[in-house]
C-alpha cells in the first residue's frame, strides 16, 4: 500500500543532514521539502492505518466530503483536484465504491460524465477518517505557534501556485 516506513527504529537517534539546515541554499530547499513530503506521507498513512484504505484513496473521499450536500463531483473534477491521472481514479473509485463509500451515476445534465457521490456511509467513514487526520496534525501543529502557522501557511500556498502553475504548463 506504501512505500513508507510504520515508523522508525526506536534505538536509532535522528540524525539531520547539515545540508538540510542550510538556508542559503536553493537546492537545500527542495531537499528539506522532500523531507517534508517524507514526513506528510508517514502521518498520513498512520492517520488512515486503521481504517483499511490507503491515504490516496482516503483524499478522494475527504475531496468529495468537501462538497456541499450531496458530496458529489464528476470524475474529471476528481482526478485534476487530487492531481491523478483518470485511469488511477477509475481504480481508486472502483475500491470505494466496492467498499459501499461512494456511488458513480450518470451525470442528468450530460450522459457523457460521471457523477461520483458520497453515500451515506460513505460520509460517517469519511468523518472518522477526518477526524484520525485532524488529530494527527493537532500533534504536530501544537509544536508551532500560530504566527509560525500563519507564515509557514502563506509561503507553502505562494509555493503551491508557482507548483500548480508549472504542473498546467507541463501537462499540456
Amino acid at each position: 500500500m506504501t512505500d513508507f516506513p510504520a515508523s522508525f527504529p526506536d534505538d536509532a537517534p535522528l540524525q539531520i543532514p547539515s545540508y538540510l539546515l542550510e538556508n542559503d541554499d536553493p537546492e537545500a530547499l527542495f531537499s528539506r521539502l522532500q523531507r517534508v513530503v517524507i514526513h506528510l506521507g508517514l502521518l498520513q498513512n498512520e492517520a488512515v492505518e486503521d481504517l483499511d484504505i490507503s491515504f490516496r484513496d482516503f483524499v478522494i473521499l475527504a475531496t468529495l466530503r468537501k462538497e456541499p450536500a450531496p458530496h458529489q463531483l464528476p470524475v474529471s473534477q476528481i482526478a485534476a483536484y487530487v492531481l491523478r491521472p483518470m485511469g488511477s481514479i477509475s481504480q481508486a473509485l472502483d475500491r470505494v465504491e466496492q467498499a459501499g463509500w461512494v456511488e458513480r451515476s450518470a451525470d442528468p445534465t450530460d450522459r457523457r460524465k460521471v457523477l461520483v457521490s458520497l453515500t451515506t456511509e460513505g460520509i460517517s467513514f469519511t468523518d472518522k477518517a477526518l477526524a484520525s487526520y485532524g488529530d494527527t496534525r493537532k500533534r504536530v501543529f501544537k509544536r508551532l505557534n500560530s504566527a509560525e502557522l500563519s507564515a509557514i501557511d502563506a509561503s507553502i500556498t505562494t509555493l503551491l501556485g508557482a507548483l500548480d502553475a508549472d504542473y498546467e504548463e507541463h501537462q499540456s
